[in-house]
């Protein structure tokens, strides 16, 4: 697959195998990955080869690239997931990248999208907002990375929600 999505300051691209190395170096922050469900910690290079592989595609996700630099994920599979690295945090490029893919996915799709955020990630919450999402309700949830239960706030965005954001 090579599309390729450009907004004014980012280029989201599929993963390729070389990406394998960066994604270890960035995901081997805790307090990066406390935040995701799934991710386990430390995070290895057949972690990352596995998620190149066999999830990066079905899950459609995207790497999120400044400046030819990865510095993130961003993905649109059974929900909206995404993470930047800590050095990149407070920028808007998550939002950025979260507005067009969302653009991606309205463009051909009439469907909601779901996404989420573990109840205290007030970064993650303003990003949905931002964009239009509504809380839809809670659900408990698992963090690989610290063997912890969280309270996941599920949110969903319509079209006539996104529509109405423009």
């Amino acid at each position: 697959m090579t599309e390729v999505i450009k907004t004014q300051r980012l280029v989201l691209r599929r993963f390729r195998r070389e990406d394998a190395s960066r994604l270890v170096d960035l995901l081997n922050d805790l307090d990066l990955v406390r935040w995701l469900t799934v991710v386990p910690y430390p995070y290895d290079t057949d972690h990352a080869i596995d998620f190149i592989n066999n999830i990066a595609g079905p899950s459609d996700a995207f790497a999120i690239t400044l400046d030819n630099n990865l510095i993130g994920c961003i993905s649109l599979g059974n929900q909206m997931g995404y993470w930047i690295e800590k050095g990149s945090w407070g920028h808007g490029y998550v939002t950025e990248a979260a507005q067009a893919m969302t653009a991606r996915h309205f463009r051909t799709d009439c469907e909601d999208i779901d996404s989420g955020y573990h109840l205290g990630n007030e970064r993650s919450k303003a990003v949905l907002s931002k964009i239009g999402f509504r809380p839809t309700g809670r659900r408990p949830a698992k963090v690989v990375s610290a063997d912890e239960d969280v309270i996941i706030q599920e949110m969903a965005l319509s079209r006539a929600d996104w529509e109405a954001a423009q």
